[in-house]
């Protein structure tokens, strides 16, 4: 009976610690499927991505980029407009700032000799004409000032130059500098009464990368200040200054970018005559600042000048006879006008339209009135101008500038008339 009792006991130890062993045989074959599901869908998961991914560069979507990847195309879209700049390149010049502009003073060097001085500069040093590609450049030496041969310029001018610039590295170039004086006197000398913006042409230098302007004698705003533009791009190439005076308003643009906005720089007459000068540099060292394509354009008065002094009127803006559709002709003008008023945030502006003569009168009042309101929404619904900052008016053909009886008067009194508010 024991040894019976010991068999059953032997045979429920032994089916015991097989359904064991088999329990954990299920029990890993679970945990096995499990970890192989767990893969699969990892798996998906990652197909779907790189599936998403494929399908959004088809169909320009970045909404499944990450942040990593948003900022790499960022930084490589920002490096793509950059390099874009570079190659094509809408250079301003005076004569499209104020397409009007009378011609001063214009010298391409084409009628100097290679190795001589130009005929129409003066200087206190030297210089000489060299070939840069197929054209000239006026190479300056150094520690030497340049001023081109004019009279006492007008208030409003703009001058436009090449500065083409080779072999600056570090060497020989500490102190180097490369500028423009302004005064109010004709001199080749350090004048009493002037201003001046300029540049190190040493990387090496504290002010790397920064254009000083200072003024000094009487002015009634002294200014020295170090304003940040990275120059040290544009040496060994070829680079294009406009320079724009409106009366106290000094404005710099370099390869078509605004570097220096300073509208009471020039107080007391300070922009009648400019001086190029050069500073440092090392014949040794074939260090070469030179100047190309000089040109000086008597300019009108600039917009926002006209604006602050309470308003001008233009026949620049048309229309299609008897409509209030404007031509597109008009636009440039329009467009320069909602940069000024974008520029200064300060500026409102009341809107006043006018006619001729021609036709009804009181049609004439109402076409003047829904003229001025096409010019106004242009300002808005182009430019996002906010309408808070405009009025509009029709005066009709009740305040002509002109007779009304030719051609030419009444398209003088065709006109568009801002005033400042």
């Amino acid at each position: 009976m024991k040894i019976k009792n010991c068999s059953i006991a032997l045979l429920l130890l032994l089916g015991t610690h097989i359904c064991n062993a088999q329990l954990i045989d299920k029990l890993k074959k679970k945990a096995e499927r499990a970890a192989e599901r767990t893969v699969e869908r990892r798996v998906e998961r990652e197909t779907e991505k790189k599936t998403d991914q494929a399908m959004d560069s088809v169909f320009g979507s970045d909404k499944k980029k990450t942040k990593k990847e948003k900022k790499s195309s960022k930084e490589s879209s920002g490096s793509s407009s950059s390099s874009s700049t570079k190659k094509g390149q809408d250079i301003v010049t005076g004569s499209s700032f104020f397409p009007n502009g009378d011609i001063l003073f214009s010298d391409d060097f084409n009628q100097d000799n290679f190795g001589d001085f130009p005929a129409n500069w003066d200087t206190n040093s030297g210089g000489e004409i060299i070939k840069v590609g197929q054209n000239k450049a006026f190479k300056l030496n150094p520690n030497g000032t340049y001023a081109a041969k004019t009279n006492k310029l007008p208030e409003n001018y703009a001058l436009e130059f090449d500065l083409v610039t080779e072999n600056l590295d570090y060497k020989g170039l500490s102190g180097s500098q490369f500028g423009i004086n302004f005064s109010s006197e004709q001199t080749l000398n350090r004048p009493k009464n002037g201003g001046k913006f300029s540049f190190s042409l040493w990387k090496g230098s504290n002010i790397c990368n920064q254009i000083n302007v200072q003024n000094w004698g009487k002015t009634n705003a002294k200014i020295d200040n170090n304003i940040p533009f990275k120059m040290q791009e544009k040496f060994n190439t070829t680079t294009h200054f406009t320079v724009v005076v409106n009366g106290n308003r000094l404005r710099v643009f370099i390869d078509n970018e605004k570097a220096i906005d300073l509208p009471s720089f020039l107080s007391n007459n300070l922009g009648n005559y400019i001086q190029f000068y050069l500073k440092g540099t090392d014949p040794k060292e074939n260090h070469i600042a030179a100047i190309a394509n000089v040109k000086i354009t008597e300019e009108g008065e600039d917009l926002r000048s006209l604006i602050l002094k309470g308003g001008f009127s233009t026949t620049k803006i048309l229309f299609d006879s008897g409509s209030d559709k404007i031509k597109k002709e008009s636009y440039e003008f329009l467009d320069k006008m909602a940069k000024v008023l974008q520029d200064d945030k300060t500026l409102r502006l009341n809107i006043i339209g006018h006619t001729d003569s021609d036709g009804d009168s009181v049609k004439n009042m109402t076409l003047s009135k829904s003229r001025a309101a096409s010019v106004m929404n242009y300002f808005i619904d182009n430019k996002g101008l906010d309408k808070s900052r405009f009025m509009f008016q029709g005066r009709g053909e009740n305040e002509p500038v002109a007779e009304n009886n030719s051609a030419e008067g009444k398209a003088k009194n065709r006109r568009v008339e801002f005033q400042k508010i």
